[in-house]
């Protein structure tokens, strides 16, 4: 099953990935709070701490992407772990918002590039037409994170000393793989390179791959507010236990759809497989709004995570297939940077909707982002599959 998939380097990355996910949920899952009590802030401006740190990865991707190429994935890869590092000491210093606003947005930078380097250098590295089942099994990197991180930071709160340790242990175990990791450089053109330093629109986003973040982002407007609020939402309705589990039943289904998935996009396509994971994850963020049963509060944990999973690798599996080798860095960077609004933008939005209408309604309201990004997917997407309009295999030799 997993031939030519599973080698050392793959195993590298993964731990990479898997470091620097975890970090960002363990830190994620605690930081409104920390805000909060730290400083007295509302929960808008405790959002925007939260938001501060993708906009950081925003920023990266934007500015920064394009030099993974030039300056070579492992060299890039080392220098942003190594940054990371240094920011995450920073987190026992801070004594204001600005402050806590200053070191989230750096650490967002550091961050959004080593993700790219990782989901970067894994595309490189996975045998071509294996892509989507390769990515499907690297993206159990998060899926881990996903169970451990949001899980370990609860444990920890509200001891927030120790949830920043986390960051300065995970960084440094990636920093390890990173310099023993082997990565295949691609051999660019003299045209290539003066295309790449330029900075034209074009040689910083990769075009084939913005409708695809654009699905990804409306969709995290909706899955944003699992993510920074649910501490908060689950206390208010007497559900703090089980919120201590909630993370293991998403990150239950985020693992069967990684194991399912990525083969059934290489050999039938993304329509089928993403409506039902976007269909799946409205119903169960529709739920959840409502709900005032434990067991039904953690069952749409295990929907949600397999709708969100569904939705975020095959939409990048897609753009990684009409991207052209020598754009990987370029395609990746594109679509995680819009993807990442939704995390960036949404825990800002949502913190004002929470102001106005509630917890409740603010989660019905993230159910309808769900419903609104596949409505969007197949306007930008979906009929052209439908209609002959196939995705091309990553080996047509595309330009």
């Amino acid at each position: 099953m997993g031939s030519g998939i599973f080698s050392r380097d793959f195993c590298l990355d993964f731990i990479i990935s898997a470091c620097c996910s975890l970090n960002f949920f363990v830190i994620l899952i605690n930081i409104t709070a920390f805000a909060m009590t730290s400083f007295g802030c509302s929960e808008a401006e405790a959002g925007l701490s939260a938001g501060m740190y993708v906009i950081g990865g925003l920023f990266s991707r934007l500015f920064l992407g394009k030099y993974i190429e030039l300056a070579g994935r492992k060299r890039m890869l080392i220098i942003s772990e190594c940054f990371a590092l240094g920011v995450s000491f920073l987190y026992f210093f801070i004594d204001s918002m600005f402050e806590l606003y200053f070191v989230r947005f750096f650490h967002g930078v550091a961050y959004g590039i080593a993700v790219t380097c990782t989901a970067d250098i894994i595309a490189k590295i996975l045998p071509k037409d294996r892509l989507g089942e390769g990515l499907g099994y690297h993206s159990l990197s998060i899926t881990i994170s996903t169970a451990i991180g949001p899980y370990l930071g609860l444990m920890l709160s509200p001891n927030y000393d120790a949830v920043f340790s986390v960051g300065i242990a995970m960084y440094s175990i990636a920093i390890i793989c990173a310099v023993l990791i082997h990565v295949p450089e691609e051999e660019l053109t003299e045209e290539q390179k003066a295309e790449a330093k330029g900075f034209r629109l074009g040689n910083i986003l990769q075009k084939s791959a913005v409708p695809f973040g654009v699905v990804a982002m409306v969709f995290f407007w909706g899955y944003s507010g699992l993510l920074s609020f649910i501490d908060t939402y689950s206390e208010s309705i007497g559900m703090l236990e089980a919120a201590t589990y909630f993370y293991l039943l998403v990150s239950l289904g985020t693992l069967v759809s990684r194991l399912t998935t990525g083969r059934i996009f290489d050999v039938r396509g993304p329509n089928g497989i993403i409506t039902l994971g976007i269909i799946l994850f409205t119903i169960a963020m529709a739920v959840f709004s409502r709900t005032d049963i434990p067991a039904v509060f953690l069952l749409t944990g295990f929907f949600m995570g397999y709708g969100m999973s569904i939705t975020y690798s095959i939409c990048q599996a897609s753009a990684l297939s009409l991207s052209p080798p020598h754009r990987f860095g370029v395609t990746t960077s594109t679509y995680a940077m819009i993807a990442d609004l939704g995390n960036g933008l949404g825990p800002m939005i949502l913190g004002f909707l929470i102001a106005e209408i509630g917890f409740r309604d603010m989660y019905l309201t993230c159910a309808m982002f769900g419903a609104a990004s596949l409505i969007i997917y197949w306007m930008v997407h979906g009929w052209k599959v439908r209609n002959g309009n196939t995705l091309r295999t990553i080996t047509d030799g595309r330009s």
